[in-house]
């Protein structure tokens, strides 16, 4: 939001012309204007972005380790959140921080990714090159737990749980601790946003699929049985 400078008129010439002050009256006309469509434009995005406004984190430090729990809701078909969630090698194309993104193995539920990218909070920058296992468990959940990579812990799940026809809460909860030294007061904010900004980033791209209005069919058997 940009705000005109303000600052009190120092002689009558200045806002009088004609002897009439109508350069006052335009000038706070115009005020009125851009409050009205500042107000009607901050109404507008919050319509749009209700997944966002409905957004809420938590973060935890336990010693070298950081619990992160995210929540929000989210308007799209049960199959489209389930397909954008499982979309592994795609991933990386809508998830901030994450550079790769690559399904490498799958038995039935079990599937084996890597990935890497980086996490970053004020000054301090940390790459991450991880291996995960993914245990699904179709139009419910995802089980996440660290195979090897340059993290000493990480384990987490998604959580899909249905609200109302076409409305679901969608949630992460999961603990990660780096394998290099964070300084204290840094580990919980390097968590806490790094964990926000890929949540936002999936739910951003769920409803980004869903504006496409592109017809979704009920998850079949076959990817029932994931």
């Amino acid at each position: 939001m940009h705000f005109l400078p303000f600052r009190l008129p120092l002689a009558k010439d200045e806002y009088m012309t004609d002897g009439k002050p109508h350069l006052v009256a335009a000038w706070m006309l115009s005020i009125l204007v851009l409050a009205h469509m500042s107000t009607a434009n901050h109404a507008h995005a919050a319509n749009e972005t209700n997944a966002r406004n409905q957004f809420s984190v938590e973060a935890t430090q336990y010693g070298t380790a950081v619990q992160v729990s995210v929540r929000t809701t989210v308007k799209a078909p049960l199959a489209l959140i389930w397909n954008t969630l499982t979309d592994y090698d795609h991933l990386a194309q809508f998830i901030p921080g994450m550079k790769k993104s690559r399904l490498i193995e799958r038995q039935g539920r079990v599937a084996v990714i890597e990935q890497s990218g980086y996490a970053h909070v004020w000054f301090f920058h940390f790459p991450i090159d991880v291996t995960v296992e993914v245990t699904e468990h179709p139009s419910s959940a995802i089980r996440v737990r660290l195979l090897k990579g340059n993290l000493k812990r990480l384990e987490g799940h998604y959580e899909i749980e249905k609200i109302a026809d076409g409305l679901y809460a969608l949630r992460w909860s999961g603990t990660i601790e780096p394998g290099v030294a964070v300084p204290g007061f840094l580990a919980t904010d390097l968590m806490r946003k790094n964990i926000s900004e890929q949540f936002l980033g999936m739910v951003d791209e769920i409803e980004r699929r869903a504006a496409l209005a592109v017809p979704i069919s009920p998850l079949e058997p076959e990817t029932m049985s994931r």
